[in-house]
């Protein structure tokens, strides 16, 4: 045990557990055991989970006889009565003993309805959802809640399939406490066949951004990577390596839009935006310049909303195109002396939630992504004792790699992800810190 591990085994932080992150062969688990809330399953969801090739555990009395499970699937979509409460404690209590570490769970409850116990079971699971992943984190497993309408289960069976088989997966490891809610009525968008999608990604030199668009590029798209002169010969050799187009440009410029728009018709408009690029300047409000507020809310918010307003404006983001936008931990909880970014991070998820209807009618998602502490070379020159202290802070008592932002980014800019929108996932391994 190295002298960091010791120090922070003494103040009761456990050893991290290693996480199991997608390599290409790995992505979904051999098994997954079925849990109801009601009496009978939902055939419906055992349907996909059968379309995902994944074997089924399901016990009439839910009771398994060995240690041998590797996700879970519960299914709280019908709510009987009052003894449903004490259904999912017996349910999930039981079978806690048979996960394998690396286990991933899903609860499946229902969105908003007209019912009033049924609004109240679904809130409550949130918080059980949550609270469960803080105890089971320990052995890097995680749990997260879809919300889904009963009816459109039945009506659109793959609006599910999409964000079951992402938590499901490898892909999900650093996801956990969130609840993605199936909120977009429009259909899946037939891809047009022997054309590539072109992705955007702002900030894409290097970190995060280049860890973005890489992913994107495994998963087919043709990459524009975009960032300021100085980064340009960083970002030439990022995006050599995954013979991705260069574009020089400030964000933050008044006619950042106009030059992007100008670019889609090169490429017959845009399917993928991801705004990845953004700045920290912080010095407690009181002795921040105007310069310091004004720089960090034009790149991080408002060159975003410009960008967009002229894509959109001229067409230039292909129906059924996706954009994903950057927030962050400290744009949900706040961070004394980031009063700027934490503004701007905050402004996103506002933005993000306003347009999600407007974007619907033309078949278009927006969602955020809201990093926690990720190991990059920014953290790495933090002082040891922070650095460390964000690292044990969340529920999986690590750091996050920037290969988890991007594949829960890849996740948003899939076709499978078309009934989710307007929404912030957090990508914290469920930090302490913020909701």
């Amino acid at each position: 045990m190295s002298v960091t591990n010791k120090v922070f085994s003494l103040l009761g932080f456990p050893k991290p557990v290693p996480l199991k992150r997608y390599n290409g062969h790995n992505n979904l688990p051999n098994n997954v055991l079925v849990l109801s809330v009601a009496q009978q399953h939902n055939s419906t969801i055992h349907q996909l989970l059968t379309k995902l090739e994944l074997k089924l555990l399901v016990n009439e009395d839910h009771k398994l006889t060995e240690k041998s499970v590797e996700s879970v699937v519960i299914d709280a979509t019908d709510y009987q009565d009052e003894t449903s409460y004490q259904t999912i404690y017996e349910l999930t209590r039981h079978n806690l003993k048979y996960l394998n570490t690396n286990t991933r769970i899903v609860l499946i409850t229902r969105a908003e309805s007209l019912n009033i116990e049924e609004n109240t079971f679904s809130q409550a699971l949130i918080g059980f959802g949550k609270s469960l992943a803080k105890e089971v984190g320990r052995k890097g497993c995680t749990v997260n809640i879809i919300a889904i309408n009963k009816e459109q289960i039945t009506e659109d069976p793959n609006a599910l399939i999409g964000p079951l088989s992402f938590l499901l997966s490898a892909k999900s490891t650093f996801v956990s406490g969130q609840v993605f809610s199936i909120n977009n009525d429009n259909t899946a968008i037939e891809p047009i066949i022997n054309k590539q999608k072109v992705a955007v990604v702002t900030g894409a030199g290097q970190g995060i951004g280049a860890a973005i668009a890489e992913k994107l590029s495994e998963d087919g798209y043709l990459i524009i990577g975009i960032d300021i002169e100085p980064m340009k010969a960083v970002l030439t050799s990022s995006m050599a390596k995954i013979k991705g187009e260069t574009f020089i440009l400030d964000v933050s410029d008044t006619s950042a839009g106009e030059q992007l728009v100008q670019l889609a018709q090169k490429y017959n408009g845009f399917d993928v935006i991801v705004h990845n690029a953004g700045i920290t300047r912080d010095k407690t409000l009181r002795k921040m310049s105007e310069q310091w507020w004004q720089q960090t809310l034009d790149i991080n918010l408002l060159s975003v909303m410009r960008i967009n307003k002229a894509l959109l404006n001229c067409n230039s983001i292909n129906s059924g195109g996706r954009i994903v936008c950057l927030s962050s931990m400290n744009g949900i909880a706040g961070q004394g002396g980031q009063t700027n970014y934490a503004c701007s991070k905050a402004g996103i998820i506002g933005y993000v939630a306003s347009i999600s209807a407007e974007l619907s009618t033309r078949s278009i998602t927006i969602n955020a992504v809201a990093p926690g502490f990720i190991e990059t070379e920014m953290t790495r020159k933090m002082p040891f004792m922070p650095r460390e202290m964000g690292r044990r802070m969340s529920a999986l008592n690590q750091g996050g790699l920037p290969i988890d932002v991007a594949e829960t980014i890849a996740f948003f800019a899939h076709d499978n992800a078309y009934a989710i929108s307007g929404q912030t996932i957090r990508v914290c391994g469920l930090n302490i810190i913020g909701a």
